[in-house]
């Protein structure tokens, strides 16, 4: 099943320009339904090409076929991509053939990925030296806090924070730093009545542009802490307080002239 989400200025969900399914609301139309006798669904070794493309007003999902030829799921933009530029991410989730309860034979597996648009360059990436850890065994009380440092040898433009949050209640996340204002990081997406940030073993996406002043070279302190229990939650046997991992800045290079590389591999 294919899903395309393009987001515009809000917080989903009302901020998405599309959400849409292949198929509509129908998640059925998994790869052996919609090609029965294709000899991948059995044979482990036949490897295809997935190939995604971005139109000033389209975006296509295809998958190559036995054949060669492509099965294109296509959304249209009538309001135009929300962006110029953008960084491409790829996950990998359950792609072993038992791993994490998937027991079809037919599984995906990223491999020499390429990209033939333009390239802006590099980002840098200055991970933080622990992970946040604002959870255990059930709730954590409000406004209990966690530090940790990311340092920066060469500090670049368009800075953002980048991460994944686990077992957020809206809005309870709560960053400042170097004892700046506070900022509340939200995920890519809630659930549980679009208070939740999904089940409670998810871990969600979240990326927050930062002010380049605020930061500099050497040691920044980002202190996090458990925010109010947000009105959507009042009554539900929730747990308050959250975890962060994968947590960086991310700046551009300030060496020009870099070009971008897109290469990933993964064994089964």
């Amino acid at each position: 099943m294919r899903h395309i989400r393009v987001g515009r200025g809000q917080v989903d969900p009302l901020g998405w320009q599309v959400d849409e399914r292949q198929f509509n609301q129908y998640d059925w139309a998994y790869w052996g339904a919609l090609h029965p006798s294709d000899p991948a669904l059995s044979d482990r070794r036949i490897r295809r090409t997935m190939r995604i493309t971005l139109n000033a007003n389209q975006i296509a999902w295809g998958i190559e076929m036995a054949d060669g030829n492509f099965d294109t799921f296509s959304v249209d933009l009538p309001e135009g991509l929300p962006f110029e530029r953008g960084l491409v991410l790829f996950k990998t989730h359950a792609y072993t053939p038992t791993g994490h309860g998937n027991f079809d034979t037919y599984t995906f597996h990223w491999d020499n990925i390429r990209f033939t648009g333009p390239a802006v360059g590099r980002y840098r990436a200055w991970p933080a030296d622990s992970v946040v850890y604002l959870q255990r065994n059930g709730s954590r009380p409000i406004g209990d806090t966690a530090t940790v440092n990311v340092s920066i040898d060469e500090l670049g433009e368009n800075p953002v924070l980048f991460g994944q949050l686990h077992g957020l209640l809206r809005g309870q996340a709560l960053v400042s730093v170097n004892g700046g204002p506070e900022m509340t990081v939200n995920p890519e997406e809630f659930a549980l009545g679009d208070c939740v940030s999904g089940e409670w073993r998810d871990w969600k996406s979240f990326r927050l542009p930062l002010d380049r002043n605020a930061l500099r070279e050497g040691a920044n302190t980002l202190r996090w802490r458990v925010g109010p229990r947000p009105a959507c939650a009042q009554g539900q046997d929730w747990w308050d307080g959250y975890s962060v991992k994968f947590l960086q800045i991310q700046t551009d290079v300030v060496s020009a002239g870099v070009s971008l590389l897109f290469a990933s591999s993964f064994d089964s």
